[in-house]
């Protein structure tokens, strides 16, 4: 039965889930590489979308399980598709130009299904660079949706100034800072975790521990970031602890439950959060929300037991997927 179900895990979740799991990626390489699976049944411990972008990607003879379907995403929720064709309608008229919807990953179905029908891109913290770079390079503006820091961030990064973005309220009403010759526009969303993150916090930890390295997530404030001097998405982190000094200090701006994994997992470096940040959302796959979703799956195969499976709407479907295949492509290339 194991070499049925494949179990991928979000770097947010707990140990006790996360030494359950056969994959434990961020939201890119679940997204990618748990539909790759062999396995007739994948169970995705990780918020919301991130089960949807599987069950996108999945064969059709393949069965994508959320334990826990409340667990969402505060951030993906800051924008849906009525708004987001109201600040497009806007954009060009004040533009001229139809923007290109560059859509983080961070973000439900239709989205990305609207993202897909419009030649737009999915993105991550980890290939938002590249990707933003690829649609800058053919002229049109890009609407970042919906991490205005990630945006940001990756907009000043590729030396861009502040005077070429523009921010769109979440209701897709107002934009502000908006030219006609504006490269980027950022909706106005962030992440909970992310945006508690202070300059201050950074002064302190340096001031207790000298020489000490921070390095905090993109969809912070740019004013952290740049603080910071250090940032990455969570598998960049994951890299940069994994590859760091022996001995080294580390300040770490992001998710609790990651911060406390990597300390585990890397004991000959001393590594801190920040400051504790931790996502109620992904808390809510528990183990006993875990288990319950193998005894269904279990059920299932035994005797033809219903099972409640990530079901993505076929009118969406082909968009979503043209939206998340350009991503890996743009990234690959």
């Amino acid at each position: 039965m194991k070499e049925k179900i494949f179990i991928a895990a979000h770097h947010y979740q707990h140990a006790d889930i996360v030494k359950q799991a056969d994959l434990v990626a961020d939201s890119y390489r679940l997204a990618v590489e748990a539909a790759k699976s062999d396995a007739k049944y994948i169970v995705v411990c990780g918020v919301r979308f991130m089960a949807e972008s599987v069950a996108t990607l999945a064969r059709s003879d393949q069965m994508v399980i959320h334990p826990n379907p409340r667990a969402g995403c505060p951030m993906a929720d800051m924008v849906a598709v009525d708004t987001a064709e109201k600040a497009i309608e806007k954009i060009r008229g004040i533009t001229g130009k139809t923007p290109v919807p560059v859509t983080y990953m961070n973000s439900g179905n239709a989205m990305k299904a609207l993202t897909g029908r419009m030649g737009g891109s999915i993105c991550t913290s980890g290939n938002a660079k590249k990707i933003m770079a690829h649609y800058l390079e053919g002229g049109a503006p890009i609407l970042f949706m919906p991490d205005r820091n990630l945006g940001e961030n990756t907009a000043l990064a590729l030396g861009l100034g502040k005077d070429d973005l523009a921010v769109v309220s979440r209701d897709g009403s107002e934009i502000t800072g908006a030219r006609p010759d504006t490269r980027v526009f950022l909706w106005d969303g962030f992440c909970p975790i992310h945006k508690v993150f202070t300059v201050a916090d950074i002064e302190e930890m340096r001031a207790a521990f000298p020489g000490i390295n921070i390095t905090v997530h993109p969809e912070s404030l740019p004013e952290v970031v740049k603080a910071a001097g250090l940032s990455g998405s969570t598998e960049g982190m994951h890299h940069q602890l994994r590859d760091a000094e022996a001995g080294s200090v580390w300040g770490v701006g992001t998710e609790i439950h990651f911060v406390e994994r990597m300390a585990t997992l890397f004991p000959d470096k001393k590594i801190m959060p920040l400051r504790p940040s931790g996502c109620v959302n992904m808390i809510l796959i528990t183990p006993e929300k875990l288990a319950a979703s193998l005894k269904a799956i279990e059920a299932h195969e035994r005797d033809g037991s219903p099972l409640e499976t990530v079901v993505v709407p076929e009118a969406e479907r082909e968009d979503a997927k043209a939206a998340l295949t350009t991503m890996v492509r743009l990234t690959d290339a």
